[in-house]
């Protein structure tokens, strides 16, 4: 009995200490989760990194954002972004205000929970509904839960990487697929104008 205790006891003493001794590098959160994601589904996981610059990244394309510190993916979500007529602007932003409780000035008083503002015009991360495609008038609308998540972690001044994250067309040759098929059977090793490509 003494014995099994003692095990038992060494087995628990033990746990924590490999479990600790794991890396960031071990542990991380994939493309491949990331894609997974059904609306309104997130990945929470701030032990991966637990020190360092936090930033925001959303992709238009996949409807998805994903949060990094210190260049490890510690979260990522799905999304929904601006409607038709309602674009969410593209580039690099910061935070530049936070309010736990808002209301839309614009839009019928509309609640607008864990705001985090990243342009003047008013453009901002917050809790919204998230049904798989782009439904906001221009904000990011993140599940409620993953907004507040986030909002606790997220100092004024985060980077916010807004992209189209469209695919890039297949290279071949270190050249794009449809300049390449518009050489084909061609001498000439120019490139083409934007006439023959068909723009």
């Amino acid at each position: 009995m003494l014995r099994t205790f003692a095990i038992a006891f060494l087995v628990l003493v033990a746990t924590p200490v490999l479990h600790n001794s794991c890396s960031a590098d071990e542990f991380h959160i994939t493309d491949a989760q990331v894609s997974q994601l059904k609306p309104g589904n997130y990945i929470w996981e701030p032990w991966l990194a637990t020190d360092g610059h936090l930033s925001v990244v959303v992709n238009l394309y996949a409807q998805r954002a994903s949060i990094y510190r210190d260049n490890v993916r510690i979260g990522a979500t799905t999304v929904s972004t601006g409607r038709r007529g309602y674009r969410t602007p593209t580039g690099v932003f910061r935070i530049q205000a936070k309010y736990r409780e808002h209301r839309s000035k614009k839009y019928k008083n509309a609640p607008m929970p864990f705001t985090q503002r990243f342009t003047q015009s008013g453009v901002a991360l917050h809790g919204g509904g998230v049904p798989g495609y782009p439904s906001s008038h221009g904000c990011v609308h993140l599940p409620r839960t993953f907004a507040k998540l986030l909002f606790e972690e997220t100092p004024i001044g985060t980077t916010v990487v807004v992209r189209s994250g469209k695919p890039a067309p297949p290279v071949i040759n270190d050249r794009p697929a449809a300049v390449a098929t518009a050489d084909a059977g061609s001498s000439s090793s120019a490139w083409p104008t934007a006439g023959t490509l068909g723009e």
